[in-house]
């Protein structure tokens, strides 16, 4: 974490290297918060447990630095990630430490092999039954396809060719969607 602090993305960088570079940071960082509080139950304990004055979750929290700029997890996730780089795959690689979110990664992301371990996550989360029920007629997908849905349609696109770009069980434009309950508990796995 002291890298990535001191180490900010250059404009020199390719967009793949800046993306690689944002995904490692924000999944090193929301382990350090829970570790920072550990033991929890779910990371949204976090944000009811303390009181940080116009502080309402635990991704609003400016906890770490990078290049000197006081920063959250709501900066690198909607500030930066979903703001510049227009690739709804970062929902199936940006870690939330609960049950319902991707899984984390013996490795780091790299600029090399991005692409390559975009698709390994989105292939690994969408056919996982516990974050997605896939059926030929219904669908039950994980509320990422609900709550960030402009993410999931621009540019053409639609939840079910993502969905069918990675799930071993394809469906239609017109088959039923619906989202699953998150689960916020602690993945400590």
């Amino acid at each position: 974490m002291a890298l990535l602090s001191k180490n900010p993305p250059a404009a020199s960088w390719s967009r793949n290297e800046q993306l690689a570079y944002w995904i490692n940071a924000y999944n090193a960082y929301t382990i350090r918060l829970i570790l920072n509080y550990y033991p929890v139950k779910s990371i949204k304990e976090i944000g009811s447990s303390i009181q940080i004055p116009f502080v309402t979750t635990p991704w609003a929290a400016k906890f770490f630095s990078i290049g000197g700029e006081k920063m959250s997890l709501d900066n690198i996730e909607h500030g930066t990630l979903r703001k510049q780089y227009d690739d709804p795959r970062i929902h199936f690689a940006l870690v939330c430490a609960s049950m319902s979110c991707a899984r984390l990664r013996n490795e780091a992301y790299t600029a090399a092999r991005l692409d390559a371990q975009f698709d390994d996550q989105g292939r690994d989360f969408l056919n996982d039954p516990a974050k997605n029920s896939i059926s030929p007629g219904k669908a039950q997908l994980s509320n990422y396809f609900g709550w960030y849905k402009s993410d999931w349609t621009s540019n053409g696109q639609s939840v079910a060719k993502w969905v069918n770009r990675y799930s071993k069980t394809k469906i239609d434009e017109q088959t039923p969607l619906t989202f699953l309950d998150y689960n916020w508990q602690l993945n400590e796995q």
